[in-house]
């Protein structure tokens, strides 16, 4: 894809499928738009996303964290879904991407057991027949020093047999102290067509992130709420030094298969496996009470100790077969399909306590022992499900219909098995009109069981007669348009009414959790995409939520963490300069309202952010320099009712090169 605005997606039907034809708010992040930004993961690519909060919990130098309406989202991989469970699993790096494509609103018809937010579906990037060669390197913020480079090309000179390779090695610091962000990445890939109907691509991954614990969870006195000693910096470290770590080592391998039998009969087969050791060590502050400090002074706090060691193997397959067919004068595209998901986990935990003073505002760091270690039951999760799906055309009339029955289960040694069941359902009607407008309506369900980690066994809900939390089942009302005038603009806009049953949240008596009831979140949501003579790119983006508990603990109060108003504006110019082409000139505002801590008694106050990029490219080379939260605005992005508060990201410049041969 070429630009910022795709006209074709296969996230939103699993089949090759216009925009413009799916009744489900869809947006695409291209690889040019993530490399004009300088996203250097993938939270930070959604920042100009209608629907999506993009760094919900500050810089986490462990996991992407974002929303999508209000609700956090899966991850999924080339259309399989990654893991189960927020840590121990593989953070993709945005140069290994060729788009990323963000589904909003529930997909279980389609993707199984997601939440009712939606999904975002990386999609790597593949060997082409087209020779490509470049190597870069970057230099910026926090000492962060990385090369990258990516290969791809014919193997055989009749093109049967393409390759790709893409390799990053990068050393850096982070915002918080003590705490690096290194990454290694070897990423090989092999494509054999055959024939003009066969492709198969093979993609291998190894990658190792070496990094630690970014989040203090500061407490509210000294962030958000004064203290008399002043504000915590924001670049504090709670932790220990000399045992912080928070390291993945993945090893994976996917086989991407297609034939097509006729113009109305494809075959897809799809399948990854994935290994991945997983350490994390931390410490942090303690501060969940309304009083966390030990001191009159309010300097002082005790500490968790937390110690984890993890594998998980996870294998994952999706095969469907697309028919395409005719009734009088309705035309049919078929889909029917079956995937399936297995994840084994075995892990050490340990963690304690430490009492011992520890000051936020001159830390001395000393040792910490190490907390018992104990071997926790085995756990093997599996999700299979069966789908079908009927993409219909009636002269301008396109509707989208389909059906799902899931069965996913939860084993741990020495607990009863949890098996949960549902079907779900999906229906949109659009109408298309001569001009490029397409109006649409409507109608999904999701489907998400709760199941834990081998590390806390399955989710404990201690409101529930058997302990277990049940599933959380979503649905969602939506009436949109789409708006598309050539490959120059596009507009989107929706208005949208979910319902979530079963929400679950931390129970704030002890271990575990509680399901809450019934939460509704009903917005709206408008993005712009355009090019203006040529010359001028542009990605506008406004989304509006209004997120309450509405049934159950809490109701009437406001979602945590979610803002009600949230806007955009990212532009690009393209210029000569003293007759030298291939200048260009960026620029973003973000604006990200006020949130709440989900008991309605503290607001964090929202904030403004000023992004900026430079950069002059030729035939071989591109230098670019890329600058975020240029004013360096000190702000918070959430703090919670259980007493902590989340930093945002610090101004950060960086300077990349590369060269193309």
């Amino acid at each position: 894809m070429q630009g910022y605005n795709a006209s074709r997606g296969a996230t939103g039907t699993k089949t090759d499928t216009p925009l413009q034809e799916i009744p489900q708010s869809i947006s695409v992040i291209t690889a040019d738009q993530m490399r004009d930004q300088g996203a250097t993961n993938v939270q930070q690519a959604l920042r100009y996303t209608p629907g999506v909060m993009a760094d919900s919990y500050g810089p986490d130098s462990r996991v992407d964290s974002f929303q999508i309406r209000g609700m956090s989202a899966d991850v999924y991989l080339d259309g399989m879904r990654t893991t189960n469970s927020w840590w121990n699993s593989q953070r993709l790096d945005p140069y290994m991407l060729e788009r990323m494509e963000v589904l909003r609103g529930p997909s279980s018809v389609l993707y199984g057991s997601t939440t009712t937010a939606g999904l975002l579906n990386l999609v790597t990037k593949r060997p082409q027949a087209q020779d490509l060669h470049e190597v870069g390197v970057q230099y910026g913020s926090f000492n962060r020093k990385q090369i990258q480079t990516d290969h791809t090309g014919k193997i055989t000179a009749d093109g049967q047999w393409l390759y790709r390779i893409i390799g990053i090695a990068r050393g850096s610091d982070y915002q918080t102290d003590y705490v690096k962000d290194d990454r290694v990445v070897v990423m090989p890939a092999v494509t054999w067509r055959p024939t003009e109907r066969t492709s198969w691509t093979v993609i291998a991954t190894y990658q190792k992130d070496k990094t630690g614990s970014s989040t203090g969870f500061m407490p509210h006195s000294g962030t958000i709420f004064p203290n008399p000693n002043g504000q915590i910096p924001s670049n504090r470290f709670a932790g220990d030094p000399a045992t912080d770590l928070y390291q993945t080592e993945t090893r994976s391998i996917a086989s991407l298969f297609e034939h097509r039998f006729s113009d109305w009969l494809k075959v897809s087969h799809n399948m990854r496996y994935s290994d991945i050791d997983g350490i994390y060590n931390t410490v942090y502050a303690n501060s969940f009470s309304a009083n966390p400090y030990l001191d009159p002074a309010q300097r002082t706090v005790s500490r968790y100790v937390d110690f984890s060691n993890a594998n998980r193997k996870t294998f994952t397959s999706d095969t469907n077969a697309e028919l395409k067919f005719d009734t009088h004068a309705v035309s049919h595209k078929l889909l029917v399909g079956l995937d399936y998901r297995r994840m084994s986990e075995g892990s050490m935990a340990g963690g304690s306590l430490d009492t011992t003073p520890f000051d936020l505002y001159s830390p001395t760091y000393n040792p910490i022992a190490l907390p018992d270690m104990m071997r926790m039951p085995g756990l093997v999760q599996r999700q299979v499900g069966f789908y079908v799906q009927d993409q219909i055309r009636w002269g301008q009339l396109i509707g989208v219909f389909g059906l799902r029955h899931d069965t996913a289960s939860s084993d741990i040694e020495g607990l009863d098995k949890q098996t949960d069941r549902a079907v779900t359902g999906r229906a949109g009607l659009m109408y298309e009109l001569p001009f490029g407008l397409t109006p649409y309506v409507s109608y999904a369900q999701s489907f998400d069981p709760q199941f834990g980690t081998a590390a806390y066994g399955n989710s404990q809900c201690n409101d529930s007669p058997s302990g277990l939390c049940k599933p959380v089942r979503g649905e969602q009302y939506e009436v949109g348009f789409k708006y598309r005038h050539s490959k120059d603009l596009a507009v989107n806009g929706a208005l949208f009414d979910i319902t979530q049953k079963n929400r679950t949240t931390s129970d704030p008596s002890g271990i575990g959790m509680v399901q809450i009831g019934r939460a509704r979140i009903r917005g709206a949501e408008l993005e712009v995409l355009a090019t203006i003579a040529r010359d001028v790119d542009l990605i506008g983006a406004y989304t509006y939520l209004d997120a309450k508990i509405v049934d159950g603990d809490n109701a009437g109060k406001r979602i945590e963490t979610v803002p009600q108003h949230q806007a955009s504006l990212w532009a690009k110019y393209r210029f000569a300069l003293l007759g030298v082409d291939g200048f260009s000139l960026g620029g973003g505002v973000r604006y990200i309202g006020s949130v709440w801590d989900g008991a309605d008694t503290i607001q964090t106050p929202g904030y403004t952010l000023v992004d900026a990029m430079v950069a002059w490219e030729n035939k071989n080379w591109r230098f670019q320099v890329n600058g975020t939260n240029l004013t360096d605005k000190t702000y918070y992005t959430a703090c919670l009712t259980r007493g902590d508060c989340f930093f945002g990201n610090r101004r950060s410049v960086i300077a990349s090169l590369t060269y193309k041969f």
